[in-house]
């Protein structure tokens, strides 16, 4: 089980750094400089004494907030922290010479996270543990400017290509929000929280998966079921959720473990939590 903890989470990592520093993506983040620190309907029944009549008030109706006033709020929101919580269930196949070996793998991937989109700035620190061996690793990615550097067990990574820094400004839960309020939910779910329900495609889905899944540039990598939940309370983003279910496969010829074909089936989910809105925090480039 050990050991097929370890290889996930080596996919992961090395999909992460290699789906950063090999995409093709020319779309380019604008770039300023800054260094600050930081209800019920009701009816109202009116009798008079002098009189046999009864005279009814027309029944109120709250007024439901509409996704564009949601969307002008969640527009306000020029940096914020957030803390995240991601499981990855999965069944690994592994086919190495004449022997193949399966095993179902667990990860838990707990992440805290700053975005400034003033100054286009961020930091995210990521640990990853296997369940229940506790296998881990801890990566970190700070932008500064469209300049990203990724610190992996082998340390620092710098890359200057704006498309690594543009998948974090894209796939981030406000611009997700910005994005798909602009559409009409498929479900709306109203209660102390209001949950908006979006059901993605599998292009909506697939960069993100290939991003975290796709250890080599040859991975084959299908997803499916994608969903985004949306949380609202008095009408500010406080969370979200995106789920979707993915299928990988992998050759991996490496000095350490060999040569493998990794086949995975499973879902992945996370959970995010927004933990301050517009409270800017200084961020600065790691020694390399």
């Amino acid at each position: 089980m050990k050991k097929y903890s370890v290889i996930l989470i080596l996919i992961l990592v090395t999909g992460l750094t290699a789906g950063c520093i090999g995409s093709n993506d020319s779309t380019t983040s604008s770039q300023t400089t800054s260094q600050q620190t930081e209800h019920t309907p009701s009816t109202t029944t009116t009798e008079s004494i002098s009189s046999t009549t009864t005279e009814q008030s027309p029944t109120e109706t709250p007024t439901k907030i509409t996704t564009d006033e949601l969307l002008a709020g969640v527009s306000g929101i020029e940096q914020f922290t957030y803390t995240a919580n991601a499981e990855i269930s999965m069944l690994v196949v592994v086919k190495q010479a004449n022997l193949t070996q399966r095993d179902n793998v667990t990860l838990a991937i707990r992440e805290t996270g700053y975005m400034d989109f003033e100054s286009w700035s961020a930091w995210i620190n990521t640990t990853t543990i296997s369940v229940p061996d506790n296998a881990s690793t801890n990566t970190s990615r700070i932008v500064v400017g469209n300049v990203t550097y990724i610190q992996t067990p082998m340390g620092w990574i710098k890359t200057s290509d704006p498309a690594t820094a543009d998948f974090m400004w894209r796939y981030n839960l406000v611009s997700l929000a910005k994005k798909y309020l602009r559409r009409t939910p498929d479900e709306r779910e109203e209660g102390k929280t209001l949950v908006l329900r979006y059901y993605l495609s599998d292009q909506e889905v697939v960069p993100l998966a290939m991003m975290y899944f796709a250890a080599t540039q040859d991975t084959q990598v299908s997803v499916e079921n994608g969903l985004l939940e949306l949380y609202f309370d008095g009408g500010n983003l406080i969370g979200g959720r995106i789920s979707f279910s993915v299928s990988t496969v992998t050759s991996i010829d490496d000095p350490t473990i060999g040569k493998m074909t990794i086949t995975q089936d499973g879902s992945w989910s996370e959970t995010i939590a927004i933990t301050s809105v517009n409270e800017k925090r200084k961020v600065t480039e790691p020694s390399t």
